[in-house]
């Protein structure tokens, strides 16, 4: 009977053999690694399950999620980068951003043979956390920061009561009166001269909003029955309104009795004198130095306003940070900051009252050419600014509300200022002044053309 010839044993699976050698990994380390750098988890799928979609989920489910709220959430930016909370939340995320891919990398280099391949994984991994970790870590510190901004600015009372409450009980939870006072001192002083005074009143339901110019000579403020001040001027105040805030800062004993939390006593006399003498409920303030105003427009990117006439603008601007011609106008003007306060500082081509009309106006423009994502792309520089330059006792929520109101310049219904033939500042009629405003909060609240324009 012949030999039938014997057949070759089939190549062996066990791990020894070379064909399982260049079989185990499938790709490269290199690969591997970048796309651990990508997609945490996605490399060792199948090798380790549990680990990968704990990395998935964490290094790429949880950063998408955030972005689409932020995304939803884009009109309301704002709100987002002045809530500490959200800080706080950004944070962790970014150092889970960071922890997840490092985990990832180091786990696809320890499943690889040494080797030349595996010394090049190694240095693109180095490589890639680095460039991944550096922003990373720079934005969360960023983040601190911009938390002591928020402990800066926003003061508080303690309380939620209204920051001045009017004389009749019958004014309306309806209205948000934000009194917004601009400083003539530079950064960081406060015992200044509120040379601009503009009453914010806004219509909660419907979003409108009214802008009321106080005139900084506006004179005779009263006070407030058994106050400090109206004890020291029981026939009101006997200088110019805008005189008050120093007034109240070099007499320690009068600030002392206006303290209320951490609130600027000054600004909280200025309030309760204009919210007596117009009877009018004054909710908060917002306080900004003029000078720092420059930085706030620069951080912006600036402001571009039409004007329909020349306008001559003033010479030394403290602090000025670039020059300007000596006229502007008429036109479209591309202003910065310098060139923003020589317009709304000049008084030679017309008079202060209509200076008071373009502090409005610019006011309104600012507002509405600036987007979300301009806030959110600008706000370490706008943060910034704001450190040293703004001090209010809005919360950051009511802060946002408030700049998201102004954003729309459609929201914007009313500017008026208490000017003449309107009003007479030096011997104003305080309740022809309180029929105005009433007038000016009826017309915003039902939509109907303001009588006294």
């Amino acid at each position: 009977m012949p030999e039938i010839p014997s057949v070759p044993d089939a190549p062996s699976n066990s791990p020894s053999t070379p064909l399982a050698q260049s079989a185990e990994p499938k790709r490269g380390p290199t690969r591997a690694v970048l796309g651990a750098l990508l997609a945490p988890g996605a490399p060792s799928f199948f090798r380790r399950p549990v680990v990968s979609w704990f990395l998935l989920l964490f290094g790429v489910l949880l950063p998408v999620a955030l972005l689409v709220v932020g995304f939803v959430r884009r009109n309301a930016i704002t709100g987002l980068v002045l809530d500490e909370t959200v800080l706080r939340v950004i944070q962790i995320a970014l150092a889970v951003f960071v922890l997840t891919r490092l985990i990832a990398v180091v786990e696809v280099i320890n499943a690889h043979d040494s080797g030349s391949r595996k010394r090049l994984a190694s240095f693109v991994a180095v490589l890639g956390m680095l460039v991944i970790a550096f922003p990373a870590g720079f934005s969360v510190v960023r983040a601190d920061q911009l938390s002591d901004v928020i402990n800066n600015v926003f003061v508080t009372s303690g309380s939620s009561d209204p920051l001045a409450i009017a004389g009749d009980a019958g004014s309306s939870d309806e209205f948000q009166n934000v009194l917004l006072l601009g400083g003539d001192e530079g950064p960081g002083r406060w015992a200044l001269r509120t040379d601009t005074m503009i009453l914010v009143s806004i219509h909660k339901p419907s979003g409108r909003v009214a802008m009321i110019s106080i005139p900084r000579n506006l004179g005779r403020l009263k006070f407030p029955e058994g106050s400090a001040m109206a004890n020291e001027f029981p026939k009101g105040f006997n200088d110019l309104a805008n005189a008050i805030y120093p007034y109240v800062y070099s007499h320690p004993d009068i600030a002392a009795q206006y303290l209320r939390g951490s609130l600027a006593p000054e600004a909280v006399a200025l309030a309760s004198a204009i919210s007596y003498s117009m009877d009018v409920t004054i909710h908060d303030y917002v306080l900004v130095n003029m000078q720092g105003f420059i930085e706030i427009i620069d951080a912006l990117g600036g402001v571009t306003v039409t004007l329909d006439k020349k306008i001559p603008m003033p010479g030394n601007v403290p602090g000025a940070k670039s020059k300007y011609p000596p006229l502007i106008g008429p036109g479209e003007v591309e202003m910065d900051g310098t060139m923003a306060l020589g317009y709304v500082r000049s008084r030679a081509a017309d008079s202060d009252y209509s200076r008071m009309g373009r502090q409005r106006r610019l006011l309104e423009t600012l507002a509405s050419q600036t987007s979300g994502s301009d806030v959110l792309l600008k706000f370490p520089a706008l943060a910034d600014a704001m450190k040293d330059n703004i001090r209010t006792s809005l919360t950051p929520s009511e802060f946002a509300f408030l700049a998201d109101r102004l954003r729309s310049g459609a929201n914007i219904q009313e500017s008026v200022g208490l000017t003449p033939p309107l009003v007479q500042p030096g011997r104003p009629d305080y309740d022809d002044i309180k029929n105005v405003i009433d007038a000016l909060q009826d017309a915003i609240k039902t939509g109907v053309e303001f009588p006294f324009a």
